[in-house]
């Protein structure tokens, strides 16, 4: 299909992956590994001086000097089950002619392993997300992915606004692609950023019982403009699945 400029229209979907498509944090879960009392308190005042990358890093320190091996590490990203019903989400989507991106603050690592142990890494695009990769000593590297101080709802090593928005110019500018519909699930504050950049064909997919939709809901009451884009809510990947699909055939 192609749009009256002579774009070819597509719908996207754009999600978030811890407590998205993966039912835990991948950070907290490689963490506790370290088991109780096993973060110092010189490492956890990282994370309230320094943010979350300097904090990770040093957890990944701390595993590789305890002994901790990449397949430790490998091993406890497998073992995390995914929300109920995502994975068959993703695959319908997809094989309905979406485009499926995932933004995350995990890391790079993380998601490649647990995308490829279950089998959608093939459906997803594009992932954007803090690069990551073991070194030759099996120590996890981990970098931000870029450094922004413009958007104060987002930490500074990743404003998923700013990321979503410049991959719809990229596709619409240099592959003449246009998405009449953009769906974005996610269910943190960190995701309340690009869901106010979804405009008259957006859709904010929050996740029931977690911190977006109540800081969505807040931020929308502070806007000067009227909000545009639907708010849904859902619990697991068959509800956000059939959300989509009711949206799509009511309009």
């Amino acid at each position: 299909m192609f749009s009256s400029s002579g774009r070819i229209l597509k719908r996207l979907a754009v999600l978030d992956f811890d407590h998205t498509v993966c039912e835990h944090n991948t950070d907290i879960v490689v963490r506790d590994l370290l088991g109780p009392g096993g973060v110092p308190p010189d490492v956890q005042s990282i994370l309230r001086s320094c943010g979350w990358i300097p904090y990770m890093q040093r957890i990944f320190r701390l595993l590789h000097q305890n002994g901790f091996k990449p397949m430790d590490i490998v091993s406890a990203i497998r073992g995390i089950p995914e929300v109920p019903g995502m994975k068959s989400c993703i695959a319908n989507l997809v094989r309905h002619g979406f485009d499926v991106i995932i933004i995350s603050d995990s890391n790079s690592e993380f998601i490649r392993v647990w995308n490829d142990y279950n089998d959608i890494g093939p459906y997803v695009h594009t992932v954007f997300t803090n690069p990551a990769r073991f070194d030759s000593s099996g120590l996890l590297e981990l970098r931000p992915y870029h450094f922004q101080t413009e958007c104060t709802l987002s930490s500074k090593n990743l404003c998923k606004g700013k990321i979503l928005t410049e991959f719809l110019r990229r596709q619409h500018d240099e592959r003449q692609i246009e998405y009449e519909k953009v769906f974005y699930a996610g269910d943190g504050k960190n995701d309340v950023c690009p869901m106010l950049r979804l405009g008259s064909n957006g859709y904010a997919c929050a996740r029931r019982g977690y911190s977006c939709h109540d800081a969505l809901q807040a931020a929308i009451g502070k806007l000067e403009h009227p909000y545009i884009a639907k708010v849904l809510q859902w619990t697991d990947g068959h509800e956000l699945n059939d959300l989509i699909w009711t949206e799509l055939e009511e309009d």
